[in-house]
């Protein structure tokens, strides 16, 4: 091969090497935007770094000035290591973590690379070289004739690019360690690791002069890599922007079922107010035999004031409700109480294991969360063979657990059960409201609510 043959070869290798990290860097660049993550960046750097490395190459061979050819040949190691050490910081970012055994390779690139800085303006503004020596025969090399070279690899160059393969191969099996602790098997991530170890060694016999006819290829080992690295952030921007949809969703369902809700609520408390007073004046009016009755109006009367005053606000941040000192035996009357009617008319058995403890709360609102759990059994199991529900009670471990003869609910359905507007129910019969509401409820009192799967029936948990 003569030495235009050998420019040629590697100003196309070296070219087209450079237009494919700049494109992978401007993708980077757009999913960063989108993702606002500094992980990015470094992904970003090592295609800048591997770019910039194979783009002065081919700038270099249509150099003339020999003192410029040698200050890029000095070049070219500083990108080899910053390029090197952003793959690093990059698949720290992909993994999620900094790997500590990584520490030392970061440390040696950092140092090369900042020494090879010093070395390099040092030469260009007063001829003298840390890492090499003037050459004392002519070039032997294509690779120092098309590059016009007048220095020549000292010992220390030797020793450093020997140390540098060995940083390279031992930051090879620390990485690939762990990937193979990742559930994918990263085919890219691995078949990059390997070339680039193998193009480290390709350079290093080049730049040491121990083999001459070699087109540098350094770069390449980076082109597996940086495209795992677009398909993971991509994959990650696509992710953040569904959820971000899903949200947007999520909030206009909030919103429009707060404005229903609250115009709802504020005519049927104009109605109530009404049957308040009338039930005053029919208080005045009965005798002892009908007043529990009319005590019994007033109490349901104030109680639908207070859930109608629940709906009109659920969903406002500052909104919070009066808490007292109330028995879980007291609302898990009350609660069922309110289901008896539902209850009898489906012939569903109905199980109290009770064991009495006080908690802090809204009397209504909780009594309402149970209502909702006990209706969304109900619903679930009044067309089954001997229907039954349980409503066990613990104060040691201090929960309440509704229970029914279902057989669990599985995983898909479980995605978004609590949402607004997600509802399961056949026929249309659900509207996806009750247990988002119960689940706010009981969440903005600072208790937790959550689905037992290891329960051989379907179990809804109230933990207090």
């Amino acid at each position: 091969m003569s030495i235009e043959e050998y420019k040629v070869l590697t100003r196309y290798v070296t070219t087209f090497a450079f237009a494919f990290f700049l494109y992978q860097a401007s993708i980077g660049v757009y999913t960063s935007r989108k993702l606002l993550s500094r992980k990015v960046f470094w992904h970003i750097a090592m295609c800048l770094g591997a770019g910039s490395y194979a783009i002065l190459i081919a700038v270099n061979t249509h150099v003339s000035d020999i003192k410029l050819s040698n200050f890029l040949l000095l070049t070219y190691w500083f990108f080899a290591y910053f390029t090197y050490y952003c793959y690093i910081k990059a698949i720290e970012g992909f993994l999620g973590q900094d790997i500590k055994l990584l520490k030392p390779a970061k440390i040696f690139c950092i140092g090369h690379s900042i020494f090879q800085v010093i070395g390099g303006f040092l030469y260009l503004l007063t001829d003298i070289d840390l890492m090499f020596i003037p050459r004392t025969t002519p070039p032997a090399t294509l690779f120092t004739q098309a590059l016009n070279l007048t220095i020549y690899p000292s010992v220390l160059v030797v020793v450093v690019g020997f140390f540098g393969i060995i940083t390279i191969l031992y930051t090879t099996v620390v990485i690939w360690s762990e990937l193979n602790k990742r559930k994918g098997k990263e085919y890219l991530f691995k078949a990059g690791i390997l070339i680039t170890l193998f193009v480290s060694c390709w350079d290093t016999l080049i730049g040491t002069e121990t083999i001459g006819y070699l087109v540098p290829i350094y770069y390449l080992g980076y082109v597996f890599e940086s495209m795992r690295f677009n398909m993971y952030y991509q994959d990650l921007a696509f992710t953040k922007m569904y959820n971000l949809e899903k949200d947007m969703v999520k909030l206009s369902k909030v919103a429009q079922f707060g404005f229903a809700s609250a115009s709802i609520a504020h005519d049927i408390r104009n109605h109530l107010f009404v049957l308040g007073t009338t039930n005053d004046r029919l208080e005045k009016m009965v005798d002892k035999e009908l007043s529990p009755y009319t005590q019994k109006l007033r109490r349901h009367i104030g109680k639908i004031l207070e859930v109608t005053d629940l709906y009109m606000n659920i969903f406002k941040k500052n909104y919070s409700s009066s808490k007292e000192k109330i028995s879980v035996s007291q609302i898990t009357q009350d609660a069922l109480e309110l289901v008896s009617d539902k209850i009898a008319r489906h012939s569903v058995r109905v199980e109290i294991e009770m064991d009495d403890f006080a908690i802090e709360g809204n009397e209504t609102e909780l009594s309402l969360c149970l209502v909702n759990l006990i209706k969304n059994s109900l619903d679930e199991i009044k067309t089954t063979d001997s229907p039954w529900i349980k409503v066990v009670a613990s104060s040691t471990e201090r929960f309440i657990k509704v229970i029914d003869s279902g057989k669990g609910i599985p995983a898909k359905v479980q995605e978004g059960i609590f949402e607004l507007g997600h509802s399961k129910k056949k026929c249309g019969n659900g509207h996806g409201v009750g247990l988002a509401i119960t689940k706010q409820i009981i969440e903005r009192s600072g208790y937790k609510l959550f689905i037992d799967n290891d329960s051989e029936n379907t179990t809804f948990v109230i933990n207090f």
